[in-house]
């Protein structure tokens, strides 16, 4: 017998993966030198709204990447003092990498929870 194929639902999000860059580490060994932060090669995913494409993800971005500087500045350091002042799309490019999905499926046969 041949078992069915399983198809898994799709979520009406699009996904932004941010890693951080050498300057995002040097920055924050810097501010925090008693306890250094190794590089690794984790990110972190965003879900934003669903947009139609690639193009208008990027635009979306552009447009809102200091939200996302901001709470990756503030998971390892949440003294605002000591961020960078000058917050351009263009230093941002530069302390991070990003990769974008248009497709998110989700595999879990359970709700999502929000913490």
């Amino acid at each position: 017998m041949i078992e069915p194929t399983l198809y898994f639902e799709t979520v009406n999000r699009n996904s932004i993966l941010i890693k951080a860059k050498k300057p995002f580490y040097d920055w924050i060994n810097f501010v925090d030198p008693e306890f250094p932060v190794i590089p690794e090669d984790e990110g972190t995913i965003y879900l934003i709204k669903e947009l139609q494409t690639k193009a208008k993800i990027e635009n979306w971005l552009k447009r809102n990447f200091d939200q996302i500087f901001r709470n990756e500045l503030n998971d390892f350091h949440t003294d605002e003092q000591d961020w960078p002042q000058t917050r351009t799309f263009k230093v941002f490019k530069e302390w991070f990498s990003y990769e974008i999905s248009s497709m998110i499926v989700d595999m879990v046969d359970k709700p999502l929870e929000k913490q």
